[in-house]
């Protein structure tokens, strides 16, 4: 499911190592490998990003003591980035590998446009 032939030695190891870390999922500790397997057998994976907006505090935010920290504080939640996979938090490199085996496996399955000159 994971492509890494594009990655280097390192980012390959990084990427099992994001992939064999292992996480609580509705109470059941399992591997992320094993827990987005899980999710594609079930249907089809869903990736998303999101800005760090849900991180949103108001008590922080009015405690500030200026307009120039409450602009630093929604920029900084601006600038986070979140990956998710159906709704699972998942780390952007995992996020990326997964993006980059969908593309290559929707590339493969859809027909050339000499197989569908033929078919004609």
């Amino acid at each position: 499911m994971f492509k890494s032939d594009h990655l280097t030695p390192m980012q390959r190891g990084r990427l099992n190592a994001a992939l064999d870390k292992h996480y609580n999922y509705n109470g059941a500790i399992k591997p992320l490998r094993q827990h987005i397997e899980s999710l594609a057998a079930a249907g089809p994976l869903e990736l998303s990003d999101g800005d760090g907006m849900i991180d949103y505090s108001r008590r922080h935010f009015n405690r500030l003591g200026s307009l120039k920290e409450q602009d630093a504080y929604i920029a900084g939640l601006k600038a986070k980035r979140y990956y998710w996979v159906n709704d699972w938090k998942i780390p952007k490199l995992v996020h990326d590998a997964l993006a980059q085996s969908l593309i290559e496996s929707s590339d493969r399955q859809r027909p050339t446009p000499s197989a569908i000159e033929t078919s004609r």
